[in-house]
């Protein structure tokens, strides 16, 4: 690796809110449209850092499904009366997560409830910011590895602002040849005030300033390929559609039936009968806010997985349409995302000091200009 790059990944920074208030650099004039995939910043960051879709680099959802391999199998031995929202329960949890399950990389319990804990899957076991951290999808820290090239990198673990300090002291002092820094505060803020509120204006400010003292530190040192981008956009929550309680009116029963998962915008069905199957299916098809994802169009979005893995009915919500009651906890959202890439408020945005291939690029593009030669695909080790 002969250039130095510096590599700036907010969570959330959405083309429409770049554009409405004005978040740009004299210094980083190259600027395109960035596709999203659908799913969270687990699906999103993967194919950011690799290259590939969701259904090449295997790890869509924080969840999947799995009857015999789940870490949380052992919950079955557990008496029923016990919540999992129980905080020694929790604690528990997460040490043989960690110790016997082998998860180094980020997960949260939210409230999924004990009766669907055991059959379920984190796929992600590895930490996503280092070599191997993709399981057997390669990433730019694998390729940075493998080429010895030193590289530096902060991550949701580190306050965005010591972050910022500590990335702008190491671009100066020139301690590497790659630098990456994630920040998920802008995702946080968005969620809790939604898209137009005057803190998220003061926020993206707030990045401006530290980008260019970060911009000029690198012009000090000997100048850098810099980019700045985001993963998705958000868009305003303004509906709220109830999928539990139609499916729980069904009479059907968890594992003998289904197994299902509550996220935030897609409601996503194991399905262990075909009776159960069907019954399902025609509910899911007259809900309102929403549709089932047929075959052709989860493919188109590189979310097919044929073992069902990850479910094998899909309900996504409308733009603006949030499922509540969910897993996901009972706080009020005020903008979401998760939602179908080709919504108006879903693409991120790339902006680079270098010229970009053209005005629309996707997710899986990036990995590419990042790091210049990067081949998407299984690590050399794991092949």
């Amino acid at each position: 690796m002969k250039d130095t790059t510096i590599v700036i990944l907010i969570d959330a920074l959405g083309w429409t809110l770049a554009e409405r208030f004005g978040f740009s650099f004299p210094d980083v004039p190259y600027r395109a449209r960035l596709r999203t995939v659908l799913g969270f910043s687990q699906a999103a960051l993967t194919s950011i850092l690799t290259g590939l879709e969701p259904d090449e680099h295997l790890l869509w959802m924080m969840y999947s499904f799995s009857r015999d391999q789940s870490p949380f199998g052992w919950l079955r031995l557990m008496p029923r009366s016990v919540s999992a929202r129980r905080l020694w329960l929790r604690r528990l949890i997460r040490w043989h997560l960690r110790f016997a399950g082998g998860v180094r990389g980020y997960y949260s319990l939210y409230d999924v409830p004990r009766e669907v804990l055991p059959y379920l899957d984190i796929p992600a076991k590895g930490d996503l910011f280092a070599p191997h951290g993709a399981g057997e999808a390669s990433t730019i820290f694998d390729a940075l590895d493998g080429e010895k090239a030193p590289f530096l990198v902060w991550d949701y673990r580190t306050a965005e602002d010591r972050a910022f300090a500590e990335l702008e002291a190491a671009v100066l002092a020139r301690k590497a040849a790659f630098y990456l820094l994630y920040t998920a505060g802008l995702d946080s803020d968005l969620h809790r005030y939604g898209t137009h509120d005057p803190r998220i204006q003061s926020h993206l400010a707030w990045y401006r300033d530290r980008i260019e003292r970060v911009v000029s530190a690198a012009r000090k040192a000997g100048n850098a390929r810099i980019i700045v981008l985001g993963d998705h956009g958000m868009c305003d929550v303004n509906t709220r559609t109830d999928i539990m309680q139609p499916v729980a009116a069904l009479g059907l029963e968890i594992p003998r039936d289904y197994i299902p998962f509550y996220d935030s915008t897609m409601a996503r069905f194991r399905i262990c009968s075909d009776a159960a199957g069907e019954r399902l299916r025609g509910l899911l098809c007259n809900q309102p806010s929403g549709r089932l994802l047929d075959s052709a169009e989860i493919a188109r979005l590189g979310i097919s997985f044929p073992d069902g893995r990850f479910g094998d009915l899909i309900f996504l919500a409308d733009p603006g349409a949030i499922i509540s009651p969910s897993y996901m906890g009972g706080a009020d959202i005020a903008a979401m995302h998760g939602y179908h890439p080709d919504a108006v408020d879903m693409s991120s945005v790339f902006l680079s000091n270098a010229d970009v291939p053209g005005p629309n690029l996707s997710l899986c593009d990036v990995a590419g200009l990042m790091l210049p030669g990067f081949t998407p695909g299984p690590r050399r080790d794991a092949e």
